[in-house]
């Protein structure tokens, strides 16, 4: 029993629903853990309550209604209802509660409720009547036929443009076959069309004629596709029918003037292209076929938009609504650059030309596209070239003047400190002081030695030609002995060093001298970048990922995201002024990045000005050696 009711609770705490069972009068008498997944209640702080409580103010009636009569109902039925309760942080859930009446159950002895929340569901349902509603009104305001019809041809929908085109009555064309509008010479080859629309589950494209109640025939072209039913299957047909009569009597009056041009047109190396107010393409030449890849058997009487991305294509149909209402158009007369899309749907820059043309009343836009991917291509070139020669050269200033000052001051000390021993200006017999003199002069030796180094090593880096000496390393003594290193660095400056190592750190195949001037580059940046009494500390432990991260936290002053970059790149700092306060060559991070690459690594920094800086080596996991090697040498 005791299981039981262990699995019970278990079930009730992962369920999605919140049972609860209430009082006849409503109270709370016990309530599932899954109210706090759901409305952020804990079980004991509704037990004792009042069900109304939560109960939206116009819902409460309702609910209370629902609760006496749920109580009056017989033993062991159940009703629904749907109401809205408030969650924890003042929203209102719509949720539908079932209740079933026990209150005879004496281990019961209550109506047991089952709420759901279906507030995701009733909102889908808003949507979805309000997605119809638009749909219904762009559909009736559509300058074409839109329908939708069965398979059969009868029709399911059809919009007020469409009725008037094919002379039905609107009321009644619900259920009419549309197709028995069709003038009777264009049937055959109509329903041929629409069968293959149906069956063989393509689109199709069609022109033909509707007769009218008073014989009168309308040219029209219809542009239809598959209808899917929730299983995939066809189920008719969707599709737009465009009144094509203007347009077919203009293309007969241009019909001789097309002629005459056409060899001059498909001579010219541009793409010409010829459109009305509508957008509808009139002419289409050989070079545009080249240069879109699609034939113009394609894209006659098709709108242009076809060659145009989708933010350009909404764009030109403004530009067009605005030249018809007389406002101009800004693209007219001149040249303009814009973007086309090809055949393949790859994206190309274009020079446009267009120029109005009237013909027999009729305005028309003759446009001149040409491909200038080639010359953006060179523009790009010498931008670029311009910019990197621009950024060589301040890399190059910013070099020379940041090796200047690195060099300088330590030769300066050399020759200043030599000079005082060599011609003995302090006496005979100030040996200690030479020896402290000496002393600086070897550490100012091993600065430009370290500086040397570092260029040295980033060049070989570089240029493919530094190689790692693989082998086993222990992290927890490289660890102590990169803190031993710096730990004089670190006394001078009063910064304390901590170390946060997880216990049992398996080796890692690497190169022991590489990964310890990795320890010491970041260690000593953490220490130089951190005030007195500050902490800078070396962690390490397992990645989720199965490597090793090595990290240095420091407390110091932090950096600005966006200095971050400038910080990674060699020979470059945060301030790069002369009077920095901050000594250094700006090689240390970006030579410590190349060498945690170098062992398929990354390095990230994390910080923010004035909370410090936490770098961290991540070091994959082909390079820790496995938990049953280690045992294995063990």
């Amino acid at each position: 029993m005791q299981l039981s009711e262990r699995c019970f609770r278990a079930l009730m705490k992962n369920s999605s629903d919140v049972t609860a069972v209430v009082s006849r009068q409503g109270a709370f008498l016990f309530v599932g853990e899954a109210v706090a997944g759901v409305f952020a209640y804990r079980p004991e702080d509704l037990v004792g309550r009042a069900l109304a409580d939560f109960v939206h103010p116009d819902d409460r009636a309702l609910a209370l209604e629902r609760i006496a009569a749920r109580a009056e109902a017989p033993q062991g039925t159940a009703g629904t209802t749907t109401v809205r309760l408030r969650h924890a942080d003042g929203s209102w859930r719509t949720v539908e509660a079932t209740g079933h009446n026990l209150l005879d159950d004496p281990e019961i002895e209550g109506i047991v409720v089952n709420i759901r929340d279906i507030t995701e569901r009733v909102e889908a349902e808003r949507r979805l009547r309000e997605s119809e509603a638009l749909y219904h009104t762009l559909a009736e305001a559509a300058p074409v036929g839109i329908f939708r019809a069965g398979a059969d041809g009868a029709m399911v929908f059809a919009n007020r443009r469409l009725t008037a085109m094919a002379g039905l009555d609107g009321a009644e064309a619900p259920g009419t076959r549309w197709l028995d509008a069709v003038h009777p010479d264009d049937r055959a080859r109509v329903e041929a069309e629409w069968r293959r629309c149906v069956s063989g589950d393509v689109p199709v494209i069609v022109d033909f004629r509707f007769v009218g109640p008073e014989g009168t025939a309308t040219t029209v072209l219809l542009q239809s596709a598959p209808h899917h039913d929730a299983a995939g299957r066809p189920h008719g047909c969707v599709g737009t029918i465009t009144d094509m009569s203007e347009y077919v009597r203009t293309a007969e009056a241009l019909l001789m003037a097309e002629a005459r041009t056409n060899a001059i047109v498909d001579a010219a190396a541009d793409a010409i292209l010829t459109i009305d107010e509508e957008g509808i393409i009139h002419s289409y030449n050989r070079a545009a076929e080249r240069m879109f890849g699609i034939p113009a058997s394609d894209m006659l009487w098709q709108k242009v938009n076809r060659l145009m991305p989708l933010p350009h294509g909404a764009a030109h149909d403004c530009y067009l609504k605005r030249y018809r209402e007389g406002r101009g158009s800004g693209s007219i007369g001149r040249s303009n650059e814009f973007w086309a899309l090809r055949g393949d749907g790859t994206q190309f820059p274009i020079e446009l030309s267009v120029a109005p043309v009237e013909v027999n009343g009729r305005r028309l836009f003759a446009g001149i596209i040409r491909d200038v991917t080639e010359r953006k291509r060179v523009e790009r070139e010498l931008i670029q070239a311009k910019e990197l020669a621009e950024a060589a050269d301040r890399a190059k200033s910013a070099f020379l003047a940041t090796m200047s000052h690195e060099l300088r001051t330590p030769l300066n000390a050399v020759i200043g400190f030599a000079q005082v021993i060599e011609m003995r200006l302090l006496g005979v017999d100030a040996i200690d002081r030479y020896t402290e003199y000496a002393g600086s002069i070897r550490r100012s030796g091993e600065h430009l030695l370290a500086v040397i180094d570092d260029i040295l090593d980033i060049s070989k880096i570089e240029a493919g030609a530094l190689r790692l000496a693989e082998h086993l390393v222990d992290l927890t003594d490289l660890a102590g002995q990169a803190l031993n290193f710096v730990a004089m660095q670190a006394g001078q400056r009063g910064v304390a060093l901590a170390i946060d190592l997880e216990k049992s750190l398996p080796p890692v195949r690497a190169d022991e001298l590489r990964l310890r001037q990795i320890l010491l580059n970041l260690l000593s940046n953490g220490i130089k970048f951190t005030d007195t009494g500050g902490t800078v500390t070396l962690a390490g432990r397992r990645a989720a990922d199965g490597g090793l991260d090595l990290c240095v936290r420091d407390t110091g002053v932090g950096m600005a995201p966006e200095d971050i970059p400038v910080a990674l790149a060699p020979f470059s700092q945060v301030d790069q002024s002369m009077t920095r306060r901050y000594e250094g060559t700006g090689l240390g991070l970006p030579l410590t990045k190349r060498l945690v690459e170098l062992h398929g690594g990354e390095l990230t920094i994390d910080s923010a000005p004035g909370r410090g800086t936490t770098v961290t080596v991540h070091l994959p996991a082909e390079r820790v050696m496995p938990d049953t090697e280690v045992v294995e040498i063990v």
